[in-house]
């Protein structure tokens, strides 16, 4: 058998010689690349560890100036919080005397407003004790009342014809219209304000109902038995003035209002009013109704 390393390094001839230098080439080829690659490694590996010795050195001072601002930013927190601590303090016992202060006001104004009902109490008391002997007294009278009314009441009817004869003679003397104005409103408490309810008030059957509606251009124009002259109408503020004729006298009511009653009476015609009632107003024309009584006074004929 041959060994292989004395083969290797036998002496050769010829082509072996060339062989075996050729291996011994490629061996130190070999020898200096792994040789240059180990000092380049050598190398680089001796830079990173320069930069991070480098890197260590910036990321310890960055670290102690990051400390040291964390340190000045904790100590200004804790000065901040004992500042706040000690205006709570001081606020807090601000407050407990205001409290204290304030209980003691109400308290007293309480008293006060005590002291006032209790004697409110005892003039109620006063007064309900008063009240209590007058409405007795009241009672009484009004008993009393009654008994004589129920002995008046059967004159009645005899009175008010004679007061109605009077009155009609009163207004047979006067030389003109007597205007008033009801003081609780229409006659019977009753004003229509549109054609439905106009319409209701004719079917009463209580008053005789004409409705109107006047031009200013067209002058005196006849509503029932009066004439009425339309003289100026206000739109906006629902406003009109008319002039009334009635028994040959006449009277001008000034700027009266949309569903007002204007109440007169006509001598010679009726005890009772005449009502005239306007519901709308126009830029010239005025609408509404006139309300006259239907029983009237006969005449005395030569």
């Amino acid at each position: 058998m041959h060994d292989p390393v004395v083969e290797l390094f036998k002496p050769a001839h010829g082509k072996g010689s060339m062989h075996w230098i050729h291996l011994l080439w490629s061996i130190i080829l070999l020898l200096g690349s792994m040789v240059w690659f180990e000092s380049s490694q050598a190398q680089s590996l001796r830079k990173e560890v320069a930069l991070l010795k480098t890197d260590n050195v910036a990321l310890r001072k960055d670290a102690s100036r990051s400390d040291q601002s964390l340190r000045a930013a904790l100590s200004d927190f804790h000065k901040e919080l004992n500042r706040f601590h000690d205006e709570m303090l001081t606020a807090q016992a601000e407050t407990g005397a205001s409290i204290t202060l304030a209980q003691a006001q109400a308290l007293k104004h309480a008293d006060a407003l005590a002291h006032q009902l209790e004697v409110k109490d005892k003039a109620t008391e006063t007064q309900q004790r008063q009240l209590s002997a007058e409405l007795s007294k009241v009672k009484e009278s009004t008993a009393d009342t009654v008994t004589r009314v129920a002995g008046i009441s059967k004159d009645v009817g005899s009175v008010k014809q004679e007061v109605e004869t009077v009155r009609s003679s009163a207004e047979q003397v006067n030389t003109g219209i007597a205007l008033t104005r009801d003081d609780i409103g229409a006659m019977n408490g009753l004003v229509a304000t549109n054609a439905a309810e106009i319409h209701k008030l004719r079917e009463l059957g209580t008053r005789n109902v004409f409705e109107f509606k006047i031009n200013k251009a067209g002058g005196m124009q006849r509503v029932g038995d009066i004439q009425v002259l339309l003289s100026r109408t206000d739109p906006k503020h629902n406003r009109f003035t008319v002039e009334i004729q009635a028994a040959d006298q006449k009277v001008e009511q000034r700027d009266r209002n949309i569903n007002e009653p204007v109440q007169f009476y006509v001598p010679g015609k009726s005890t009772l009013a005449y009502e005239l009632v306007v519901n709308e107003v126009g830029k010239d024309t005025i609408s509404g109704y006139l309300s006259t009584p239907k029983v009237t006074i006969a005449r005395n004929r030569n």
